[in-house]
């Protein structure tokens, strides 16, 4: 079977979450979450769902700045998860910041009415195109919205809707949320009319139904919402009604997709979170989070993973005959596919060094001065180049870090766990000696490496405004239901130039011991 035509899953690696898509002149259009990172609220295309070129992105620092990501209370907070879609020739995006510092933005010198309008909006906000995503106009606050996760839909009789969910405000058990509708008037940005509550999600004691998507098939209105909070009970539900403002009745059948019942050791987890489309041939398609693990604990974040969909008896059918998120989709056929391993399509090739160009690299506003990208193979290592600090980290309060300290010529590796740091090596820094963090499998490494074990012209000291990246994959124990690789601990593998200075297990970096959404940055302070 040709490559060409298989999607392999996650179809973007590295911290990618809270996919939404649309179908937008003759491709597919794909934003991802991105909390306080500059650039942000990523945007991906592609016309077969197998290759994905970057589109620029949403946010730029122009844009951040309107946003007021600088004033986030902590890393977990920032921009939530969007949804894109294709109105009248017009790409929109909807949004929500959340949990602004508001008295130090305005002791900055923030604008007031900009700030009273955000806190009028709950942070809820769109973004417009008008040329293919290559400029968003915005952000324009959306007055009355509450909750976060919205959604924009627009009826066929032109009537647009604002969807959304927000705690029930008369719970019957703890975290119960209500998806609700309001009409919306898409050119003051403004919500009329009373909130329609839709659904609080298909089980009895349901927590955080959330992400809802609305859409539209055979004359009846489907509705799309998450359930159980976004790591291991985390499961995807539908409901319908054929009149919009009604109460929405479930599917029999949810949730629809999850991976929850395939226990913790299963590679991939903490699957749902989706959103759906239909292309230019009539196919219809699904895109979630998930996770990928590596003994039982996940640095990588999540991604987006694509799977099929069909219809049966009126309702949607989430990658059928498996109910998993297949690794290899044909995206002709939208068939699960079995892909020989002469012919497999890992992006990971150990040892690959990489240069990551300067504009894609992140920027925090939190954390002025530092550069950083997305740690997205199994065998992650960065290096210090000309850095004064070097980390791979999960949340600002849990990291591995290189210190380097030329004028004392002493370097530290230490780590930090909820906010406790130990150093577990120091020695006299050299300038002949190039310093790496590895985040290898569960295990984390601090090395010294020489430079002679790359060309002079590859040198990773030689521009200060990258970073220099080694990306591999661990060994695989096995393969799991759905194709899946079992990978192992770790690699014994190690260059022969390279030298072990400390190695801990990096259990601290797991999003399940450091909490957060983000997953593991690998990072440069200049």
């Amino acid at each position: 079977m040709s490559n060409a035509a298989i999607i392999e899953n996650p179809i973007l690696r590295g911290f990618h979450p809270d996919p939404s898509w649309t179908w937008h002149n003759g491709r597919a259009w794909l934003a991802t979450s991105s909390f306080g990172l500059v650039p942000g609220l990523p945007i991906h295309t592609s016309t077969d769902l197998v290759h994905w070129q970057p589109a620029a992105p949403a946010i730029d620092e122009n844009m951040g700045a309107k946003l007021f990501l600088k004033y986030i209370h902590d890393d977990t907070r920032g921009v939530f998860a969007p949804s894109i879609r294709s109105i009248g020739g017009a790409l929109v995006i909807v949004s929500t910041v959340v949990s602004i510092e508001v008295d130090r933005a305005l002791a900055d010198g923030c604008d007031p009415d900009e700030l009273r309008a955000m806190r009028e909006a709950n942070g809820n906000f769109a973004l417009v195109s008008h040329d293919d995503g290559r400029t968003w106009e915005g952000p324009h606050w959306v007055s009355g919205a509450v909750g976060n996760d919205p959604d924009l839909f627009v009826d066929a009789d032109g009537t647009a809707w604002w969807l959304a969910a927000h705690q029930s405000y008369n719970q019957r058990w703890p975290y119960q949320s209500d998806v609700y509708l309001r009409r919306l008037d898409m050119d003051s940005w403004t919500l009329s009319g009373p909130e329609h509550v839709l659904w609080h999600g298909a089980l009895e004691g349901a927590v955080w139904a959330e992400s809802p998507h609305l859409f539209r098939h055979d004359g009846m209105y489907y509705l799309l919402a998450a359930e159980a909070g976004t790591s291991r009970l985390h499961a995807q539900s539908v409901a319908r009604s054929s009149t919009l403002t009604e109460y929405f009745e479930g599917n029999p059948a949810n949730p629809i997709l999850t991976h929850r019942n395939l226990g913790s050791r299963y590679p991939v987890q903490n699957i749902g979170h989706c959103d759906v489309l239909r292309d230019d041939h009539g196919r219809w398609w699904g895109v979630c989070l998930g996770s990928r693990l590596v003994e039982g604990l996940s640095f990588m974040g999540r991604e987006p993973f694509i799977f099929p969909v069909a219809w049966e008896d009126g309702w949607p059918v989430f990658a059928p005959g498996t109910g998993l998120v297949p690794r290899f989709v044909d995206a002709h056929t939208g068939r699960a596919a079995v892909v020989e391993p002469d012919d497999r399509t890992d992006t990971g090739t150990d040892g690959a060094i990489s240069r990551i160009p300067v504009d894609q690299l992140l920027r925090s506003p939190r954390q002025p001065g530092w550069l950083w990208t997305k740690v997205d193979h199994t065998d992650f290592a960065v290096f210090a180049g000309r850095a004064r600090e070097l980390r791979i980290q999960q949340t600002e309060s849990d990291y591995a870090a290189l210190t380097i300290d030329p004028i004392s010529r002493e370097a530290q590796a230490i780590v930090v766990s909820h906010g406790t740091a130990e150093t577990v090596w120091s020695g006299e820094y050299s300038d002949d000696i190039e310093y790496s963090i590895r985040l290898n499998g569960s295990i984390l490494e601090f090395r010294a490496e020489s430079p002679e074990r790359q060309g002079a012209d590859d040198h990773p000291a030689a521009d200060s405004t990258t970073l220099t990246v080694r990306t591999g994959e661990v060994p695989i124990t096995g393969t799991a239901a759905g194709g899946y690789p079992i990978p192992a601990a770790s690699s014994p593998a190690a260059p022969p130039t390279s030298t072990l200075l400390a190695s801990r297990s990096a259990a601290f970096l797991s999003t399940e011991e450091a909490g957060g959404y983000l997953g593991c940055l690998a990072g440069a302070l200049r």
